[in-house]
């Protein structure tokens, strides 16, 4: 029988190869940790943090927390980890018997976990015997990564190199982390090099030189950081040296703040960003947001207005309804516009990537122009449908205010040395953004004269 494809020949491609877009609803908590030996750790739910070796008043578990209580939730959290050069393991429970082990585990070059257990029984002796018999476990152990030292009933594990190692403990035991071996821009490397999938970010600690170096590493990146203070200074108009006056100073536009008398165990930029992150860029403000499991404070109206005067953020009660204000970033701008800014770039950027890695060819011609310009257009409206950009709108004698204008070359009117640069210039939108409604002024009057409408 005769092949039909001598008459027929029907070949079918796929043109549907395209790149990842940036997640911007995403977040990442970064802090010291010995829990893992992952730089990032994705969460579901606070609990398994628990499970995976977290105390209960651990500022890593404690962000993630006031995350995850916010309706709507994120679907996941990520945990960055900052390395630290060992741990302080104490006995919290000490009883006759009692079997304590400490398990320290390692990853070479080729991505090889050994975990090695350090185990002893308790004969008797005090939480200071506990320490000294597993300092002694681990001196015996000639390959052991770690150094022991023992003060008092404190065991303090060493990393014997710069290299992460993860620690895990048996019930009766705690630890506690030692000190940060890495600068923020290290640790943020690291960080970005092991998952980059992520927009928002905070910090686990409220130091301020921390603070100000994940602002500046910040202002360098396509990402949005947010962090919270305590420092009286913020609320006081006079004081021009705290963390909120540096930052405004700073001019840092991907950097917002929030003062919070309980900023030690609350974080409230973790709460704001999961809940706005639960919407679309364009269709959120982060003013008046409600916010679970976050404390409140009292500010009097001057304290109010200087936190707002050095572009900072509050949480506050009003009558029976608890919700933050302002919305900005640290330089000035609203924190969603710089969301919905970062968004457009990335949609309209893939969007035109696709077009250029799906053809054979995009012609330096009318028509290819059009393809380009096609693609600009979608982001837009979808950027208009989500919220971000406004709609077209009427004035009073009835002319249209667009809510974008899109301009685009004529390919006749491209020189030739730019065609042959086959780079595609002099593509141009403006589009209104469409802001929102934060506060209302309304005046009026009362009156005994009768008010007559037609």
């Amino acid at each position: 029988m005769a092949n039909l494809d001598r008459i027929v020949n029907v070949q079918i491609s796929l043109n549907t190869t395209g790149i990842s877009k940036d997640g911007f609803s995403t977040m990442l908590i970064v802090g010291a940790s010995v829990h893992t030996l992952a730089r990032v750790e994705t969460y579901t739910d606070a609990n398994a943090m628990i499970k995976a070796g977290y105390a209960a008043d651990d500022p890593l578990y404690l962000a993630a927390v006031d995350a995850f209580s916010q309706t709507p939730r994120p679907k996941v959290v990520k945990i960055g980890r900052r390395l630290v050069d060992g741990v302080k393991v104490k006995a919290n429970k000490v009883t006759a018997a009692g079997v304590y082990t400490v398990t320290v585990s390692t990853k070479d070059k080729d991505g090889n976990v050994a975990a090695k257990p350090y185990t002893i029984t308790n004969t008797g002796g005090k939480a200071a015997d506990i320490a000294t018999a597993l300092q002694t476990k681990v001196k015996e152990d000639t390959k052991a990564a770690v150094t022991a030292t023992v003060s008092g009933d404190e065991l303090t594990l060493t990393g014997k190199s710069s290299g992460s190692f993860k620690v895990e403990v048996s019930s009766m035991l705690t630890m506690e982390n030692g000190a940060v071996t890495e600068t923020i821009p290290q640790t943020m490397t690291a960080i970005c090099a092991a998952d980059n999938d992520w927009y928002g970010w905070t910090l686990a600690s409220r130091a301020e030189a921390d603070v100000i170096a994940a602002a500046e590493w910040t202002e360098a990146q396509r990402k949005l950081f947010g962090t919270s203070s305590a420092a009286d200074g913020i609320i006081d108009a006079d004081v021009t040296n705290d963390i909120g006056s540096r930052l405004m100073e700073g001019n840092f536009y991907r950097t917002f703040y929030f003062y919070h008398a309980d900023a030690a165990k609350d974080f409230p930029e973790c709460a704001v960003m999961a809940r706005c992150f639960a919407a679309y860029p364009g269709s959120e403000t982060w003013a008046n947001k409600k916010l679970a499991g976050v404390t409140t404070d009292g500010l009097t109206e001057t304290q109010y207005n200087a936190v707002t005067k050095k572009n900072g953020n509050t949480f506050e009660r009003f009558r029976n309804v608890t919700i933050t204000q302002n919305g900005k970033v640290a330089a000035g701008e609203w924190i969603d516009v710089i969301r919905f800014r970062d968004w457009l770039q990335e949609e309209m950027t893939v969007n035109i990537f696709n077009v250029l890695i799906n053809n054979d060819k995009v012609p330096y011609t009318d028509a290819g122009i059009a393809l380009v310009e096609a693609q600009m257009r979608a982001a837009l409206k979808l950027g208009q449908t989500r919220g971000g950009i406004a709609p077209d709108e009427y004035d009073e004698n009835g002319n249209t205010n667009a809510g974008y204008v899109v301009s685009a070359p004529l390919a006749a009117n491209i020189s030739a040395n730019t065609k042959a640069t086959r780079i595609l210039e002099d593509m141009r939108f403006t589009a209104r953004l469409a802001g929102a409604i934060h506060a209302v002024e309304i005046k009026g009057s009362l009156t005994y004269e009768n008010l007559i409408t037609a």
